[in-house]
């Protein structure tokens, strides 16, 4: 069982919001969808879900073109931002009313929630509504009814985009406990950096409706194919260090180290994060952000440097990769 994305696009007002995508999501594999907002990502979801039609391009789940059938027929598992559930009815009838549309039997469709309600640790809510419930409670309810479906494949858009981020780290294990532990595709749409490296197998970079790049977040981190993949993947932002005729020299906050040999810098600004402290120094090559540990004394000024292995070189023009062959 695999999605299959095939120059897939779509346009509004004669504009492409999503041009010639192509990607591939295996059995048991979950692919982020990151980028900011804006950029095809929710988009992309409609379309697989068959919410929306493409003005190009095709949809294959399990090797069947799925890309002209009615979303009913697709077999699709979707998780909404919103948790779309119906305030007036109660959790288990939230839940029990899509299989009663699917002619599944009274007995059955109670069998079914109970054993849902059971694994999401959600019993003792079962008669009440989504208004008494917290928004952990109510996502846990939105991905319990993406399980009833017993979908080909899970599309979740930004599952937890609503809550605080202390909730966000607990739902993390169950979510990939629930759904990504599983032998189906699962595309996860996010605009958080950190969401996606945790929980996806690969990330695919969008930018205005254009695949930038798809990896792991190794690759993506250590490898981004353009300017615009390294200033998005990692924190604090890549610095850009020098200016070229033609090209862009990079390098990491946290590849920076005092050097005594190094280049000059004075401090401008220090951010204390626990372990870890976010330094600005300004030097004769401008502002560069370093990242150290929380217990470095930093002076007010200092001598900084990196291993060339470290740099990143992107084109000017086309903000594209430029490899270089080291010299030692």
């Amino acid at each position: 069982m695999s999605l299959i994305l095939k120059n897939l696009g779509r346009k509004v007002n004669h504009s492409w919001i999503i041009h010639k995508l192509n990607l591939k999501v295996d059995k048991g594999e979950c692919l982020a969808l990151l980028g900011p907002s804006g950029c095809g990502k929710s988009s992309t979801l409609r379309l697989i879900a068959g919410l929306d039609k493409p003005d190009e391009g095709s949809i294959l789940i399990g090797g069947e073109d799925v890309t002209n059938i009615s979303p009913v027929k697709r077999k699709v598992g979707m998780v909404f931002q919103s948790y779309a559930l119906f305030p007036h009815l109660s959790v288990a009838a939230n839940l029990s009313l899509g299989l009663k549309v699917r002619g599944v039997s009274e007995v059955e469709q109670k069998k079914r929630v109970f054993a849902i309600l059971e694994l999401m640790k959600l019993e003792k809510f079962a008669i009440r509504l989504p208004a008494q419930l917290s928004g952990g409670q109510r996502q846990r309810v939105a991905l319990a009814r993406a399980l009833l479906r017993d979908p080909l494949i899970y599309l979740l858009d930004e599952p937890m985009s609503n809550l605080d981020a202390q909730l966000r780290e607990d739902l993390r294990p169950e979510i990939r406990t629930l759904i990504l532990g599983g032998n189906k595709p699962v595309i996860y749409v996010t605009h958080d950096q950190h969401e996606a490296m945790a929980m996806a197998n690969k990330i695919a970079i969008l930018n205005e409706g254009v695949l930038e790049q798809v990896g792991t977040p190794k690759e993506l981190y250590e490898n981004p194919s353009s300017l615009f993949v390294a200033k998005f993947i990692g924190r604090p932002q890549i610095n850009i260090i020098e200016e070229r005729k033609e090209e862009l020299k990079c390098i990491r906050p946290e590849d920076i180290k005092f050097k005594s040999n190094g280049l000059r810098a004075k401090l401008e600004y220090k951010e204390w994060l626990g372990s870890e402290q976010l330094i600005l120094f300004k030097t004769s090559k401008g502002s560069i952000k370093m990242l150290c540990k929380g217990s470095d004394e930093i002076p007010e000024d200092a001598y900084i440097g990196w291993a060339q292995d470290k740099e990143h070189y992107f084109n000017k023009k086309t903000g594209y990769r430029v490899n270089k062959l080291l010299k030692y």
